[in-house]
């Protein structure tokens, strides 16, 4: 399956990611990375915005500019919602099935924004990996409205 790595930061970006930034193939969380055309780029960009993100937190106001417009506290609530309806599913006749209730919980936890995207949180490309959404969400819970977050590179993977 491929996704997109979303490189973001809440300074301005020098350092592009680029396919060759991250650890790949065996041992590592990605078969292989690839770079992605201008257009494929918009099309990730706009799925950031009305697919990724919670509708509605941010708004573009450039092709690398995304401005927070609030809504993280009802956000968190709703999450944390989920976290409980998930839990209270957890049993003894469940807690071992490897991809049951615990299974569900557990990704709930880590990918809150349910996505197979994964975020590049550094402006420099020294780091071997990148994130799944919840490294993402706590960046944006430190957010106050009208901050600015920046995208750089867009990469593709294939897991």
């Amino acid at each position: 399956m491929h996704a997109w790595i979303f490189q973001l930061s809440e300074e301005r970006i020098e350092d592009y990611l680029c396919e060759d930034t991250l650890l790949q193939g065996d041992g590592s969380d990605y078969d292989y990375c690839a770079a992605i055309s201008e257009e494929e780029r918009k099309r990730a960009v706009y799925s950031l915005m009305a697919h990724i993100l919670p509708l509605g937190m941010f708004r573009l106001k450039d092709e690398t500019t995304l401005v927070y417009q609030g809504g993280f506290e009802q956000w968190k609530r709703e999450w944390v919602e989920r976290i409980q309806m998930k839990a209270a599913k957890v049993n003894t006749e469940n807690v071992m099935n490897f991809c049951g209730e615990v299974y569900q919980l557990e990704t709930e936890l880590q990918n809150p924004l349910g996505t197979d995207a994964h975020f590049y949180l550094c402006n420099d490309d020294y780091q071997t990996f990148a994130e799944k959404s919840v490294e993402l969400m706590r960046m944006v819970e430190h957010l106050t409205e009208g901050e600015e977050l920046y995208i750089g590179g867009i990469i593709d993977f294939h897991f």
